[in-house]
């Protein structure tokens, strides 16, 4: 080899020395490729944190108190009484009621009134009592009764045929208090209630 040929392969192997410790530029379509994987990467890591605080947000409401109910919101109406519970009340509205206070009676032409076998309790009864021996003891329901004080007898009693007239009787209403007890009363009449208790017997005359 002459000195020619050693020169030009000296200078080729300093070019190729050259070459190697050069930093050989990447393209750019290489660094576009890069820089797009990139940016998907913190894409797909940006819409991770957002999913992880979108549930976190909804578990805290879903588990939170709820809301209070709103005040101005109209209470629902109450409920119309059947009518059983109507009817309920106006029997308890009646059975509470006093009675009716007994009225002035007259001698009935046709006869005394019908006398009841038994009695029922608190039940009032038209009764004509008989005072032509004095307002002492009547009969009444089959049984003798004593009135337990003096009744005081007002003038123009009526009679069977018209005032004044034998026998003398006083139009009044005998109520049952008791098994053994009653009271009669006359308005128009008597200027109280007459209290009366049964008896095994009573004078001749009463």
């Amino acid at each position: 080899m002459n000195d020619f040929e050693g020169r030009e392969q000296e200078e080729l192997r300093s070019g190729l020395r050259g070459l190697a410790d050069q930093q050989v530029p990447v393209p750019a379509p290489v660094r576009e490729v890069v820089e797009r994987g990139r940016r998907r990467r913190r894409v797909r890591v940006a819409g991770a944190v957002t999913a992880v605080v979108a549930c976190a947000v909804v578990a805290g409401v879903l588990s939170g108190p709820q809301s209070a109910p709103d005040e101005r919101r109209p209470a629902p109406a109450a409920a119309e009484p059947t009518v059983s519970a109507a009817a309920s009340e106006f029997a308890a509205a009646s059975a509470s009621a006093p009675a009716a206070a007994p009225v002035r009676r007259e001698v009935d032409p046709a006869g005394p009134p019908t006398q009841p076998g038994s009695p029922v309790m608190g039940q009032v009864y038209p009764f004509d009592w008989g005072v032509h021996c004095g307002a002492r003891y009547l009969r009444f329901s089959g049984r003798i009764w004593q009135a337990q004080g003096d009744v005081l007898l007002p003038p123009g009693l009526p009679g069977v045929h018209g005032p004044n007239s034998a026998p003398l009787v006083v139009p009044g209403y005998v109520t049952a208090t008791g098994a053994d007890t009653a009271r009669f009363e006359a308005p128009g009449y008597l200027r109280e209630p007459a209290a009366l208790r049964a008896v095994a017997d009573a004078p001749l005359c009463a």
